[in-house]
């Protein structure tokens, strides 16, 4: 009759879990990708023609989004139709920084990092609150 082992050792348990792990390193890849702003510079002002749709993809308001640009910017702009108008010229590598910081401070969850998550404005204060974790994260009023 064979011997029956009770217990392992160490180093026995820990080359067996490594047999058990895949081969290849899993990548998480982000659900979400921030589109590419199209940024027309006419005269003076400066034009983002695909606003609209990259608020949608944000899931925020634009008045929000805008609100956000225009004080990172230091410059007046306004919402026409489907674009934002900025004052002053503005390169597009500039508008997608200030989008690019937008998205991972106010979109991105900070916990589990889902771009499932909704601000909410309680008194004073600012809150990101994930719909995938359900934390609650306190973010920086603007």
């Amino acid at each position: 009759m064979p011997e029956v082992k009770l217990y392992m050792k160490y180093d026995e348990l820990l080359e067996r879990a490594y047999k058990t792990l895949p081969k290849k390193p899993v990548v998480v890849k982000q659900r979400l990708t921030l589109p590419k702003p199209e940024v027309v510079v006419s005269g003076k002002r400066t034009f983002i023609t695909n606003f609209n749709q990259i608020c949608d993809i944000l899931s925020r308001k634009p008045q929000i989004v805008l609100r956000y640009i225009l004080k990172e910017l230091g410059a007046p702009g306004v919402l026409h139709e489907n674009m934002a108008v900025i004052q002053g010229e503005f390169s597009k590598k500039t508008i997608e920084a200030i989008l690019d910081r937008f998205f991972k401070m106010y979109v991105v969850c900070p916990a589990c990092k889902s771009p499932d998550t909704r601000l909410v404005k309680e008194k004073k204060f600012m809150f990101l609150i994930c719909g995938a974790c359900g934390a609650k994260s306190p973010v920086k009023p603007f």
